[in-house]
């Protein structure tokens, strides 16, 4: 682990001519993730101290000390290391995965979890460094409004990474079947309720119409696992309509309690059923952006473990509509009685 830092440093030191600060620290990510997949989480942590140290004592004014003169610097440094965490933990993640598959598909679901995750990581990790670097490069040019909102794209950016973790750490609960599930009563309403709040940055600004009729019986639900579902299709429904009016609805349907999710967006192209396989991005045409590919394999294992449902199709005239049965409570406390 110190050889393969000390590596990083090396390469660092020699690309320090061409490059800026910001930019030499990334040369330790390698050594990071490398420790992971290598020797686990705790060498992996090791290998993130360490290279903060390293940039610290090597980089960083006043040079070949570990104390840091500017306040820009010690942020920078602080959201090195957070970012060796989170690097960390999600390699390791990988890495445990691995004892649950076999050998093929082991090998698959890691490459394609390091390929989803480095092409997620890129776009928040490139902000973050733009707004330091224009912290610390024109502090003195900046109004203190600049400065507050450069700081708050950075917290953003720095929220989209926990999404991420959060993501991550839910497919590997339902990877290895130790997503807890906890049936209850509950009203179908809430959960909507709740699904729109916690995507409601994603819906920002789009028309939303709700149709949740009075009398609907109560379904049988994690209410966890429910708004989680809810919120994955609500915010898909967001990023992938192009910004076309979406309407959540729901009635009952037998002993069931459907739920639908529509946008008018392109739609899911001629094969919907394959956007719930795990990893599986979008390709021209389809409605799809690249992306991680997790979210709605996560919504549909959420649904199952709760003995719901969740099904897709293309909207006629256009658009996706995603369709959420909840089994009611009535029904579930018949068969169980």
């Amino acid at each position: 682990m110190a050889a393969m830092v000390g590596a990083a440093a090396l390469l660092a030191a020699l690309g320090e001519r061409w490059l800026d600060p910001q930019s030499l620290a990334l040369f330790f990510v390698v050594p990071i993730v490398l420790s992971a997949m290598r020797d686990g989480l705790r060498t992996s942590l090791g290998a993130s101290l360490l290279s903060v140290a390293a940039i610290n004592f090597l980089f960083v004014e006043p040079r070949h000390t570990l104390a840091v003169a500017r306040v820009q610097d010690l942020a920078a440094l602080m959201l090195f290391g957070a970012v060796g965490v989170l690097v960390s933990v999600i390699a390791e993640r990988t890495r445990a995965l691995e004892t649950v598959r076999q050998e093929v598909s082991r090998e698959r679901f890691k490459s394609e979890l390091l390929a989803g995750v480095s092409h997620d990581l890129r776009t928040p990790l490139a902000t973050i460094l733009f707004t330091l670097q224009s912290l610390q490069r024109f502090a003195d040019n900046h109004t203190v409004e600049a400065r507050g909102e450069l700081i708050d794209l950075a917290e953003g950016e720095a929220r989209r990474l926990t999404e991420l973790v959060d993501t991550l750490l839910a497919a590997s609960r339902v990877e290895v079947g130790a997503a807890p599930v906890q049936l209850e009563a509950i009203a179908i309403g809430e959960i909507v309720a709740a699904g729109l709040s916690h995507a409601k940055n994603e819906t920002a600004g789009l028309d939303i119409a709700i149709e949740i009729p009075e009398g609907l019986p109560f379904v049988s639900a994690d209410p966890v696992l429910a708004v989680r579902a809810v919120t994955y299709l609500i915010s898909n429904a967001a990023k992938y309509g192009n910004g076309t009016p979406i309407s959540v609805s729901a009635r009952c349907e037998d002993h069931d309690v459907m739920v639908e999710i529509v946008d008018r967006g392109p739609g899911l192209g001629d094969n919907p059923e394959r956007l719930f396989q795990k990893f599986v991005r979008g390709v021209s045409g389809d409605g799809r952006a690249p992306g991680l590919g997790l979210g709605l394999a996560l919504a549909r294992s959420f649904m199952e473990s709760q003995g719901g449902a969740l099904k897709a199709a293309n909207r006629q005239g256009g658009g996706a509509v995603f369709m959420l049965t909840f089994p009611c409570w009535t029904k579930v406390a018949r068969h169980v009685g």
